[in-house]
């Protein structure tokens, strides 16, 4: 019996397995008639011829002598189809869909719902305070108002304050002058006391600073007042926040032997109020402030600059004005120089100092509060004004 596969229904089935059986049968009907001493001959007509015996065949023994061949065919396609069908791969994705653990466990709504818990519990713990405070008052307290209350201005009571702080300290100060010390004190008797200041001491260069000097046969002015503005010029400068506010003056003094040059310059930007050419560009807290001027074609500051590089001390004082020994050959296209916000020791030898802070120094470390770590202003610093003193 021929097995086939199970995509063939089971009507065709038997009809195949009959025609199987019959051409058996056939077959061995043949086989007896060759037997008994006869041949079997074919017509074109279907009919078989033994030793003068004859047998037509009918339509259905014809249908099945043509079938052996075509059955056997079919049952060789279907193994080879069977082993075709062993080495199948499915291009098809038959993988069970995965999942996402973090949805199923819900790991992500934990933080969630325990911030909303103890939102509830610390809300349900006022409200029993409430209740509690209510039900130990009895309802007693009424913390509402029936009627407004009466606001009155406070400048009147700040303005008497100051009046009577103000009397006190002219009685205290009274007080003060009528005390008599048993250590002399070096004041002057019967309270005449000497207001003006002290002449300040004769200004005098350093001679490290005059010897470079003394070939050129540089005439020095004699009075006093001349050599401090030649050596050591004061100017100043009126910092504000851009659109905001004023800050105040910072002035700063100038050192002539440091760098020649850059100070002229600086001295002539400020007697011509070129205040609106200095601009800061980079800001770093606890660090310095970096400004830049642009330069005219052909400037003195293009070429390669006189400097005196141990003339400021970076580590003794804060509030130095300085800029980088690159540009002893010269400046490009803009004068840039800094100040520092503190004693920077590291800057001897890598920048050369002309200049420092010497009045309204908290000024400028207010301006520490606009810069960023990466040296770019919150706010914008501008110079409203610039001089000479």
């Amino acid at each position: 019996m021929f097995e086939f596969p199970q995509c063939v229904s089971e009507s065709s089935l038997l009809s195949i397995q009959n025609e199987g059986k019959s051409v058996i049968l056939e077959a061995n009907a043949k086989e007896k008639l060759v037997s008994l001493g006869g041949t079997v001959e074919a017509s074109p007509t279907g009919e078989f011829r033994v030793k003068g015996l004859t047998t037509k065949s009918s339509p259905a023994k014809k249908r099945k002598t043509n079938a052996l061949p075509m059955d056997a065919t079919r049952y060789k396609m279907w193994l080879e189809h069977r082993h075709r069908l062993l080495d199948i791969v499915s291009d098809l994705d038959n993988k069970p869909p995965g999942f996402q653990a973090v949805r199923k466990t819900g790991v992500n709504s934990l933080t969630e719902n325990a911030v909303g818990f103890m939102a509830r519990t610390r809300e349900n713990i006022q409200m029993l305070v409430g209740i509690s405070q209510t039900q130990r008052t009895h309802g007693t307290i009424n913390p509402f108002r029936d009627e407004q209350p009466y606001v009155m201005s406070a400048v009147p009571g700040n303005i008497s304050n100051l009046e009577r702080l103000e009397a006190e300290n002219k009685e205290f100060g009274k007080r003060i002058l009528d005390v008599t010390s048993e250590v002399d004190s070096g004041l002057k008797p019967d309270g005449q006391h000497d207001n003006q200041r002290e002449a300040p001491a004769p200004f005098v260069l350093p001679d490290e600073a005059l010897i470079k000097y003394k070939p050129f046969n540089i005439s020095i002015p004699s009075e006093d007042k001349e050599r401090r503005q030649l050596f050591r010029p004061r100017i100043y400068f009126d910092i504000g926040l851009k659109d905001v506010r004023p800050l105040g003056r910072i002035v700063i003094q100038l050192y002539t032997e440091a760098a020649p040059v850059v100070v002229l310059h600086l001295v002539r930007a400020c007697i011509c109020g070129m205040n609106n050419s200095f601009q800061v560009k980079r800001l770093f807290p606890n660090l310095w402030l970096e400004i830049e001027m642009p330069l005219e074609n052909n400037s003195p500051l293009q070429r390669t600059l006189e400097y005196d590089g141990k003339t400021i001390d970076h580590g003794a004082s804060n509030c130095v004005l300085s800029f980088s020994k690159n540009y002893v050959h010269g400046f490009r296209d803009h004068l840039s120089f800094s100040l520092s916000f503190k004693p920077l020791n590291v800057a001897n030898g890598s920048r050369v100092g002309f200049g420092r802070v010497i009045k309204n120094g908290k000024i400028f470390d207010c301006l520490q509060s606009y810069g960023t770590k990466n040296g770019t202003l919150s706010r914008g610093v501008i110079f409203t004004s610039c001089g000479v003193l």
